[in-house]
């Protein structure tokens, strides 16, 4: 990474820990933030911006100061910690009634879209597509992708294709208050597809595949966290006693966590 490239994304991951941090302490502390949409969504927001304030927020710091010291691996880690928050924060943009922080809502999803796409383009440059894990861990976590992909896909066409056959409208958009479910038309529109064609890409030994997966990885067991903090806050605030979806969240996270550290290891094998 050039310097003037590593000033520029210093800039905008200075900015993104700085709004990132404000916007998860007041979704957190403030219950002010949420008022306008139902209790049930304002609970799920305040488990994920716990885990975005204590847990996000110093890993992208961290990460970051471990990509100025030249490191190929964190570079990964950003850029997984970039999808996540691009992912999020559209929900937030678009999922959630507008309140005070909108304009903070917007500049996060910016911010964090430019810069996963320079990280993106610069893991391309810097060839780190030629730091191919062994076959048996890219075999792995191609599964592990097709299985997320296929369990999260039926789960949400359960919700959709009998509302659609019933020209009615699903609990989950009904109960919010919401024109649309946009984790559905993330989802289902690109990142479960981003992970069945990463697979595919793993499997085929395509360069692209060897840059992708890293970043899904970080992704999902982000994803998997703060999806059990929104459990937990559901729980605590006693509006679902079911905390079995933490479990199966728990689950994925550690086998993600796994499969990163292996496959991160075998690329610095294969390179070493």
């Amino acid at each position: 990474m050039t310097e003037g490239l590593k000033r520029i994304m210093t800039i905008l991951t200075i900015i993104l820990i700085i709004s990132l941090a404000v916007v998860s302490y007041c979704g957190a502390f403030q219950g002010s933030t949420y008022e306008r949409d139902a209790r049930s969504m304002a609970v799920q927001g305040m488990g994920q911006d716990m885990v975005d304030l204590f847990l996000v927020v110093p890993l992208l710091l961290v990460t970051w100061l471990l990509v100025l010291k030249g490191s190929r691996s964190a570079l990964s880690l950003f850029s997984g910690l970039l999808m996540y928050i691009l992912y999020s924060y559209f929900i937030y943009t678009f999922g959630v009634h507008f309140n005070d922080l909108f304009l903070l809502y917007c500049l996060i999803l910016g911010t964090s879209l430019y810069a996963f796409i320079i990280t993106v383009v610069e893991m391309n440059r810097t060839g780190m597509q030629d730091r191919i894990p062994g076959s048996t861990t890219l075999r792995t976590v191609a599964v592990f992708f097709l299985v997320i992909a296929a369990m999260f896909a039926l789960l949400w066409l359960k919700d959709i294709v009998p509302a659609v056959l019933n020209h009615s409208v699903p609990v989950s958009v009904s109960d919010y208050q919401l024109p649309v479910n946009a984790v559905h038309v993330l989802d289902l529109s690109i990142f479960l597809p981003g992970l069945a064609i990463t697979a595919v890409l793993l499997l085929k030994n395509y360069r692209l595949g060897f840059i992708l997966a890293p970043v899904f990885l970080v992704f999902l067991v982000l994803m998997a966290v703060a999806l059990i903090g929104m459990v937990v806050m559901m729980k605590n605030e006693g509006l679902n006693e079911d905390i079995s979806p933490a479990v199966i969240f728990s689950i994925i996270s550690v086998i993600g966590i796994v499969l990163l550290v292996k496959y991160l290891n075998s690329m610095r094998k294969r390179t070493g």
